[in-house]
């Protein structure tokens, strides 16, 4: 009878590592999100801009630190993502310990100045707007 007992003890303790083990192995959250969208721009054409519509913009020449983000803060990913969707030619590249959002290779950046889906900061500070290409993406 003991060793009956011990037996269903141990069996049943297997089944609860075994459930442990698939609950870990399941992803609690998708590795893609929508963060990027075109939108036609008047005298722009089509650029990119968050999902909710605020312009996005890229620095040409180098990044943007210090008291830059202040200004220009960075268009991160949600946290638990890895892959950015909403237009070709997206990726990531390290920010701190959050990714942030590139398009060709540029940084994404948004600017305080902007309400809704105002542009106010094009060629301020050396930034530009992101404009959709519809060429190739480069690799």
């Amino acid at each position: 009878m003991l060793h009956t007992a011990v037996a269903i003890a141990a069996i049943g303790s297997l089944a609860a590592v075994a459930e442990v083990s698939a609950a870990a192995a399941t992803p609690t959250a998708t590795t893609r999100a929508a963060v990027v969208k075109v939108v036609n721009r008047h005298p722009f054409g089509r650029i990119l801009a968050t999902r909710r519509g605020r312009t996005l913009y890229i620095k040409p020449a180098g990044n943007c630190t210090g008291g830059c983000l202040a200004v220009w803060p960075p268009l991160l990913m949600p946290r638990h993502t890895k892959i950015p969707v909403g237009a070709r030619c997206l990726g990531t590249a390290r920010f701190h310990r959050r990714l942030q959002v590139t398009y060709r290779g540029k940084r994404l950046y948004l600017f305080v100045g902007d309400m809704g889906g105002s542009v106010n900061g094009n060629s301020v500070g050396g930034f530009t707007v992101a404009k959709f290409l519809r060429r190739a993406c480069p690799r």
